[in-house]
């Protein structure tokens, strides 16, 4: 939960930066004082890349507070497609999940059933499957087959 608060308090900080640098640039350019051609396109860039990262990063985060709070979790299971070069995410079915990079052993092909937040895909618990066909539950107790 300390990385998901520090990730969160992260793309906050970005944000404002981006949010703030806008305001600056647009006031300079009202105020008629910008010098060179392309800063006079800055407030676009900067507000761009500020939209970006509140869609994709810092929203989500936000709506999932609840979640983690609460601890009201989503559920998947899947095998490990493939992890990211810093190890902060991982892919299941094509979908990417968030982890703190500093417990990820994960490894491509590992199977594993993960508890996730809503809207940001968090991951909060990771819980390896075994390979065996027979154990569907994946919690160590081994289920009889039925009857054919």
């Amino acid at each position: 939960m300390r990385y998901f608060i520090a990730n969160l308090a992260l793309h906050l900080i970005v944000t404002t930066v981006f949010v703030v640098l806008t305001c600056i640039f647009a006031g300079r350019n009202r105020k008629k004082k910008t010098k060179h051609i392309l800063s006079f396109f800055f407030p676009i860039a900067f507000a761009l890349v500020a939209i970006v990262d509140i869609a994709k990063y810092t929203a989500p985060r936000l709506m999932d507070i609840n979640s983690m709070i609460n601890s009201n979790y989503y559920n998947k299971s899947g095998s490990v497609e493939s992890i990211g070069p810093m190890k902060n995410y991982f892919v299941i079915d094509g979908q990417y999940y968030y982890i703190n990079p500093l417990y990820n052993d994960l490894k491509e092909g590992d199977k594993v059933r993960i508890e996730h937040t809503p809207y940001s895909l968090f991951t909060v618990e990771i819980t390896n499957l075994p390979d065996d066909p027979s154990d569907t539950q994946g919690d160590g107790v081994v289920y009889p087959e039925e009857p054919t």
